[in-house]
């Protein structure tokens, strides 16, 4: 069993898949860590392995493909064999899919570190009197704005969480906001612990984590799938990946 990867220079996109078997199902996702990332040329992730898992159990082959998020989505769009991750059910992509899942939840935090004590904020208007981080046309950007943070003052904005990340540990800014997955994963990356951080309030945490399937799957396949996550879910797997991931 072999796996080949190829590389595209028109932007990041990665192939993993097994040359020996046909795929029954072809995945697109983003390098989002830790729920899919690279790394060392090696796809890894919550949403990856417990996809794979899920696969495996129901009798079905899929590949794997990393892609910019908006080229992933089109690509999805166009594969009817297609699943597309890791995707925040709302409401303007409810009929867009089917869903499989809830996999995770998806909770949007602002974070602090915890020695400075001088930062307090029991909501997230009480935030606005610091300077908070995050990353550029976001889901977290576009939620501050609109609840009226101001680019320059209140609001600084990263071109990644990792830039966002290193400004806090630098005090260049004074909060950032991020997934409380991707707080645990870059913690971990600049050899902190998460608990030398503090979550001063929750921005958003009204919408879970689903992988989606494009509506023209083989409805038999979507079946398969249903009942290989509902077996997992049984087992504690899905508790094991959040743990390895999100320690």
């Amino acid at each position: 069993m072999s796996l080949r990867i190829s590389h595209y220079l028109s932007g990041l996109a990665i192939v993993l898949f097994n040359s020996s078997i046909a795929a029954d199902l072809h995945a697109y996702t983003e390098d989002l860590p830790p729920l899919n990332y690279l790394q060392q040329g090696q796809l890894q992730g919550y949403s990856v392995e417990l996809l794979q898992i899920i696969a495996h159990n129901a009798g079905i082959n899929i590949d794997i493909e990393v892609l910019p998020w908006a080229r992933a989505v089109a690509t999805a769009d166009v594969d009817p064999n297609s699943i597309l991750f890791t995707v925040a059910r709302t409401p303007a992509r409810e009929e867009q899919y089917q869903w499989l899942g809830p996999i995770s939840k998806r909770r949007i935090v602002l974070i602090k570190l915890a020695n400075r004590g001088h930062i307090q904020a029991k909501t997230v208007e009480d935030t606005k009197k610091y300077t908070v981080s995050a990353v550029r046309d976001s889901a977290s950007a576009k939620k501050l704005q609109q609840l009226g943070f101001i680019l320059g003052k209140s609001l600084d904005l990263s071109p990644n969480d990792a830039i966002s990340f290193k400004k806090l540990i630098k005090q260049r800014t004074d909060i950032i906001a991020i997934l409380d997955w991707g707080a645990a994963w870059q913690a971990r990356e600049q050899g902190l612990k998460y608990t030398q951080l503090s979550t001063l309030v929750v921005l958003d945490d009204d919408l879970d984590y689903y992988f989606a399937l494009n509506k023209k799957i083989n409805p038999l396949l979507f079946a398969r799938l249903k009942a290989a996550l509902a077996q997992v879910e049984k087992t504690g797997k899905i508790e094991q990946l959040r743990h390895k991931y999100f320690n």
